[in-house]
């Protein structure tokens, strides 16, 4: 399987236009809502914040995909010793490569794509000088059916640019760029205030207790397996690291 060097300049330059489409859209909203009619402004305004929020999660998904393609293509990390049993096909097909890094969970990677993308934000954080923060999430005891309520929860109150991923439906990862410890810890509280209240709404009181550990590059380490080890460590229970994935 190759990933041609062209097809990731492609979708850089999708991504490119695709936030350039999204700039003009609110540039056109704000026009729009200078000639709005009494009465029709909060139904336009509504149409109009759907239409862009559609257009701001083309971008991010594109930005995303074009990190993955180029790790895929360069066989970086993890990948470099999971590519044969996982990633290699008889009849090469970019999309169906970039599938089998996401999650069944809508929205959210696998436990190799999300390690793929930590990979690669923590090489552009090391670049720009930018922070780096990650949280893990844990069930104790483990239960399948509410990592992927944590999952969807962590989706619909984050953040554009904040990556969710499922470790084999044992725990939540959720990775924030040019984001520190403090608003990690923000970001970490809001999930979990979005999870217990929807259990809540749910009638559901069990007795699972939802773990939570957080590390942030550079202060916790320097390395993806760094971050991984340390968040995992602070969230306490079972480890997620015990099959850890080695980089060739």
């Amino acid at each position: 399987m190759k990933v041609e060097k062209a097809a990731a300049q492609d979708l850089r330059g999708i991504a490119a236009n695709t936030v350039r489409d999204l700039a003009l859209g609110l540039r056109l909203a704000l026009l729009r809502m200078e000639s709005f009619e009494p009465g029709q402004g909060k139904d336009a305004a509504r149409e109009l914040a759907e239409q862009l929020s559609a257009s701001a999660r083309r971008a991010v998904e594109l930005y995303y995909l074009e990190s993955l393609t180029q790790a895929v293509a360069m066989s970086e990390g993890p990948l470099q010793v999971r590519r044969k049993n996982e990633l290699e096909f008889e009849a090469p097909d970019e999309s169906t490569e970039i599938q089998r890094l996401k999650s069944d969970v809508s929205g959210c990677y696998n436990r190799l794509g999300f390690t793929l993308l930590l990979e690669c934000e923590l090489e552009r954080a090391r670049r720009r000088g930018l922070p780096l923060s990650l949280a893990i999430f844990k069930l104790d005891p483990p239960n399948e059916e509410l990592v992927r309520e944590v999952a969807k929860q962590g989706r619909e109150c984050c953040r554009l640019l904040d990556v969710l991923g499922t470790f084999d439906n044992r725990a939540v990862g959720m990775l924030l760029p040019d984001t520190g410890p403090e608003g990690t810890q923000v970001a970490a509280q809001r999930v979990l205030s979005s999870y217990l209240s929807a259990r809540e709404l749910d009638g559901d009181a069990g007795s699972e207790r939802l773990l939570v550990g957080v590390a942030s590059h550079p202060d916790d380490g320097e390395s993806y397996q760094e971050l991984l080890a340390k968040a995992d460590e602070r969230a306490g229970g079972s480890s997620l690291l015990e099959e850890a994935l080695e980089v060739g």
